[in-house]
């Protein structure tokens, strides 16, 4: 065990950071490009390789391919009808989802639809229901005969009805959602080797599931960090952002230690938000203008220097490689120092053999 720590040590003044970027770095250009669409690799996301790092680091603000797994509670982990009764209280369904036609009359301002009984069935859900979720609707007449529901606009934004603004209103009801929670897309059952059930939704809506009964509040979780950093806190973002890094790198067979990812899920998230590595986050915010200037748009960097009359301490790695300084890493750490009663000595000694 002793041994095992002694591994994991860092000596003074090692310089984790440029190890942690090539360590990163040098697998990652391994990664090929065409990972955009991985074919035999089990996953519920097409964005994976270096895409999904890019994405990552980047700090993009959602992801392009959101995903939240869902886990039951603990007593209904084995259950299957259980889960299958929560993926329908969570799956949003909206009114083109379950219509087997609908017809537009736009002189009379109405729309008539047809539900499909099928499609109802599929997601549990009646005629009568649906008829409700409509009459709730506001500026609207809904009226149901041989299960035909007509629904008439009786009010718009504009003083006057045009075709234009009846065609959005029909749209925005055929697209409104009539029952499940609202952002959340397609969800799907998945299942453990050990025979427990839980969901795979794509959605990054964790505040509007986090409060739905018989889902394990406890074991929630988002591909998206600022999700996360909304919800649980910037801890946890610093976690979600290290797990899936470690998780996008080792999916593409490469082995990078988990401490190098923690290093960069450090670095984005040491501020209390996450920002980005690149010259709108971490380089962008140093106090160093070399620093800033090393990294991109180096003329610009230079010039606001001037203007606002900046001045660089000079504490960093970079600025001082730049001006040929001595870097405070490795054995640029250390500083040696002499007594002056030694220093008498010395001088002594060699004022004698001259």
């Amino acid at each position: 065990m002793s041994e095992n720590k002694n591994n994991f040590r860092v000596a003074p003044g090692e310089a984790v950071g440029t190890i942690a970027a090539q360590s990163i770095g040098e697998p990652g250009t391994q990664m090929v490009l065409k990972a955009f669409h991985q074919a035999g690799v089990k996953s519920n996301l097409t964005v994976v390789g270096l895409p999904r790092i890019i994405e990552l680091v980047d700090a993009r603000k959602s992801p392009k391919e959101p995903l939240m797994r869902i886990w039951p509670q603990k007593s209904d982990l084995k259950k299957f009808e259980k889960v299958v009764e929560l993926k329908r209280k969570l799956e949003e369904v909206k009114l083109r989802d379950v219509l087997e036609k609908s017809e537009e009359n736009f002189k009379n301002a109405s729309m008539s639809i047809t539900l499909k009984k099928e499609k109802l069935e599929n997601y549990s859900l009646t005629e009568r229901e649906v008829y409700s979720r409509l009459s709730k609707l506001e500026g609207v007449e809904i009226s149901n005969e041989n299960h035909i529901i007509t629904i008439k606009i009786t009010k718009l934004r504009g003083v006057e009805r045009s075709i234009r603004d009846m065609r959005v209103r029909f749209i925005n009801i055929r697209n409104m959602a009539i029952s499940g929670i609202e952002g959340i897309g397609k969800v799907t059952i998945d299942q453990t080797e050990d025979g427990s059930f839980y969901l795979v939704a794509t959605s990054n809506n964790i505040s509007g599931i986090i409060d739905i009964d018989g889902i394990d509040k406890d074991r929630i979780y988002c591909n998206d960090p600022f999700e996360v950093m909304r919800v649980f806190g910037i801890e946890a973002a610093r976690n979600t952002i290290l797990r899936e890094l470690d998780d996008t790198i080792r999916t593409n067979g490469i082995t990078v230690s988990v401490r190098h990812s923690g290093m960069v899920a450090d670095t984005m998230t040491f501020y209390g938000n996450i920002k980005s590595i690149g010259r709108h986050g971490v380089i962008g915010s140093k106090n160093s203008v070399f620093a800033r200037a090393a990294y991109e748009e180096t003329v610009k960097h230079f010039i606001n220097a001037c203007v606002f009359g900046e001045t660089d301490p000079l504490s960093g790695v970079a600025e001082n490689i730049l001006i040929g300084k001595q870097i405070n890493v490795g054995t640029g750490v250390v500083r040696l120092g002499i007594k002056k009663e030694e220093l008498k000595k010395i001088s002594a000694k060699s004022s004698k053999k001259e």
